[in-house]
């Protein structure tokens, strides 16, 4: 196989190099591609995303000669030495996606550690009203920050929504499930304020 099937850019047509990136241990959960052409840079274009069991997304942009246009990982062009070579330039790409996933997986988690560490140990044993109540407050702040750096990650999808619905999505639900602790903890602090 060297060439992309065109014609056929779709989940059934993209089967024969899924089974190539699968052969490679990369397991491919999700696959966008609607077999619509567009015009960039004078090409006729047509644009699939992989979206890897990491949650790594790989866009992959084709030409009408069946040759590579651009791939794009997690949003980044990446350089394909052999465009014209499929098995090749899959090669390549699958190198790509492999070198990047423990970096990948790293900043998952520190997004993870930082929402979890904003959130205070409540029911502290022998903590004074007043400490308990700084302690809430701190934890609001770090929170609301959390809650910002999400919004401004949503603004960010939505601006390439063709690719990024999914993502915006699921920000917008770690953003409700934030907006739900801070209004627990909100509960909290003004229930201690009252008993102080």
């Amino acid at each position: 196989m060297t060439h992309i099937n065109f014609e056929r850019f779709d989940k059934n047509g993209l089967k024969p190099i899924l089974d190539k990136i699968e052969s490679q241990n990369l397991k491919v959960v999700e696959i966008e591609a609607d077999n619509k052409a567009k015009r960039e840079s004078g090409f006729l274009v047509k644009k699939a995303v992989l979206i890897f069991e990491s949650g790594q997304k790989l866009q992959l942009k084709a030409k009408a000669d069946g040759t590579i246009f651009q791939v794009k990982l997690n949003n980044k062009v990446m350089p394909v030495k052999h465009a014209d070579d499929l098995d090749e330039a899959i090669k390549e790409v699958v190198g790509y996606v492999k070198q990047n996933e423990p970096a990948y997986m790293k900043q998952r988690e520190k997004q993870l550690e930082r929402l979890k560490s904003a959130l205070p140990k409540t029911k502290a044993v022998n903590t004074s009203i007043a400490a308990q109540t700084e302690q809430f407050q701190t934890a609001l702040k770090e929170i609301k920050a959390a809650n910002e750096d999400l919004t401004k990650q949503i603004e960010t999808a939505k601006a390439d929504s063709g690719t990024k619905r999914e993502q915006s999505d699921k920000l917008k639900a770690d953003l409700k499930t934030e907006e739900d602790r801070t209004q627990t903890l909100q509960n909290e602090l003004n229930a201690l304020k009252e008993a102080a």
